[in-house]
């Protein structure tokens, strides 16, 4: 109990002294129990990291991820459709900062790259799942879906079951890309439902008769 109330502490200190040392930029700061979350406008972010990265007070030198959350469906929407989340670490302190802002759909983010190298890869994938494009960026190429795909498959419109199936054909020796073909009609099922709830209910009718 102890620890917690001292790394709580610790969060809230960093957290009142950033607002005062960068008065404007940050909108709002949440104390969380692993971690300190920061939420800033998307044109005042890289100069936030910056901060948070050369300040003597944070020492934030490690990006450990950038995660995007598709905010469609949800309250959320109404800030943004994307949330960026960039995962920080400071070995000074002992502390992670998640410093959050949001995108709109198809929206431009300036790249951190030229602050953190493992941001390259990162926002390489969220470009390639999410259609974020990260303006200034030295290699901005799909990492992970095929050469010419089509549309962005973490965003929550995209079909789950996609445009085109790809395979290797043996005749002719080689990739073919064709519409999908569904082999049986699309199922509603009812997600709700328990294992089990159809054979019992066989069950209990075949004890009635």
């Amino acid at each position: 109990m102890k620890d917690y109330k001292n790394e709580l502490k610790v969060k809230i200190n960093l957290g009142e002294h950033l607002r005062l040392s960068i008065p404007g930029l940050v909108k709002k700061v949440m104390y969380k129990t692993q971690y300190l979350e920061i939420q800033v406008e998307k044109e005042k972010m890289l100069t936030v990291l910056k901060y948070l990265k050369e300040a003597s007070k944070y020492q934030c030198n490690m990006l450990l991820d950038i995660v995007c959350v598709d905010c469609l469906n949800i309250e959320e929407i109404k800030i943004g459709r994307f949330k960026l989340i960039y995962v920080l670490n400071s070995i000074y302190n002992n502390t992670r900062v998640h410093l959050s802002t949001y995108v709109e759909n198809n929206g431009i983010i300036e790249t951190t790259s030229g602050l953190f190298e493992s941001s390259v890869w990162l926002e390489r994938e969220i470009w390639d799942m999410f259609g974020i494009y990260f303006e200034k960026h030295p290699d901005l190429r799909r990492i992970l879906t095929d050469y010419g795909f089509v549309g962005y498959p973490l965003k929550k419109d995209f079909p789950i079951t996609g445009y085109l199936e790809v395979y290797y054909d043996v005749a002719d020796k080689k990739i073919i890309y064709k519409p999908i073909e569904l082999m049986q009609e699309y199922r509603n099922y009812n997600f709700g439902a328990v294992w089990g709830d159809y054979e019992r209910k066989v069950y209990l009718e075949n004890l009635i008769k």
